[in-house]
């Protein structure tokens, strides 16, 4: 299970690790916990998509996801085809933030 948020006798929140058999967070807020929690997953998105960013930009590296890498002609030819059928899209804000 790796943690558990526990109920401390004060009403206050705590989180133990099973891994480490130690308390890694004392005397917080459901709020701080939830924070602590989104800090936390944040971080590893992060990372992952910065190991991810490492692959993609390998120019020693021509297929990044293997055998289900396309190539950006293939992807604009897909997003053509989708675009063509009515298809829209499933996040507006990615237009936004760096998409088409």
């Amino acid at each position: 299970m790796g943690q558990q948020i526990i109920k401390q006798p004060d009403g206050r929140l705590s989180v133990f690790s099973t891994y480490t058999d130690s308390l890694i967070v004392l005397d917080a807020t459901p709020e701080e916990i939830v924070e602590w929690r989104a800090e936390r997953a944040a971080e590893r998105a992060r990372e992952e998509t910065r190991r991810e960013l490492a692959r993609v930009l390998d120019d020693d590296n021509p297929r990044p996801y293997y055998q289900f890498t396309i190539t950006w002609e293939e992807a604009a030819a897909k997003d053509r085809a989708h675009d063509q059928q009515g298809g829209g899209r499933d996040a507006p804000e990615e237009k936004a933030q760096g998409g088409r």
